[in-house]
């Protein structure tokens, strides 16, 4: 078997000029990252999902949305408890950190059509609530589309780098062809193979890097959902629970 058969994708980056190999290279980086984001991300959802399970099995078992805050629970790395826990600081914050809770009085209920001084110590006020709950989901999606733009630019860049390559391969070969004037089929076949590698590569970074956006889009579309689900579920406890 002569070199083209067996060198295969190495034999034809080695016949690629410097600018060839260069792009290559860049593309297999790329393919690389990409390949790292999408396990990280994962890897994310996996954890979320498994730690979302735990929390919502504590929190349901009581019936007060405050037990686990005044309790101690922590579960750091669940994007559901970051946003309970901002949720309980904030009505806790309106009666003494709980110290009312257990004394067995309940702080009043208190809406913007009340009329009442949203300051006043012991009112929970429902709208402000909802905002609070609002920016921790805000801010537990960033954390989960976080770096996924990546993804998006190997979708959209991926291929035009490797036609950049291929572009620039067969201009060379048209080139050297002016240059020694031959165009036999041994002279041009080894810079035609090299163009047309960096169209692999690319589309070989592309392609992958297109199904894992999607899937990320709507892990990430059903992470939110979940999110706001236990946003709607624990202001609704809290208003089933202190109100007087």
């Amino acid at each position: 078997m002569n070199a083209v058969t067996t060198g295969g994708l190495l034999w034809a980056f080695q016949q690629a000029d410097l600018q060839g190999k260069v792009i290559v290279v860049l593309l297999c980086v790329g393919s690389a990252l990409t390949w790292t984001l999408m396990l990280s991300k994962w890897q994310q959802f996996r954890r979320a999902r498994k730690t979302g399970s735990a929390f919502l099995l504590q929190f349901r078992r009581e019936r007060d949305p405050l037990h686990l805050f005044i309790n101690g629970y922590q579960l750091p790395e669940c994007p559901l408890y970051n946003i309970y826990r901002l949720g309980a600081e904030e009505v806790s914050s309106r009666f003494g950190n709980g110290a009312k809770k257990k004394t067995g009085q309940q702080p009043a209920l208190f809406t913007t059509d009340a009329g009442v001084a949203v300051a006043e110590t012991g009112v929970v006020n429902l709208d402000t609530l909802r905002n609070v709950l609002g920016r921790a989901i805000d801010t537990e999606v960033l954390q989960l589309e976080q770096h996924v733009s990546w993804l998006g630019t190997a979708v959209q860049g991926g291929p035009f780098l490797g036609l950049l390559g291929s572009a620039w391969g067969v201009m060379s070969v048209f080139a050297q062809m002016g240059i020694y004037g031959t165009v036999r089929l041994g002279a041009v076949a080894p810079g035609i193979s090299a163009a047309l590698l960096a169209t692999v590569v690319g589309l070989l970074v592309a392609v992958p890097s297109l199904f894992g956006y999607n899937w990320v889009a709507q892990s990430i579309r059903h992470q939110t959902m979940e999110l706001e689900n236990f946003a709607d579920e624990f202001l609704s406890a809290v208003e089933h629970n202190y109100t007087t």
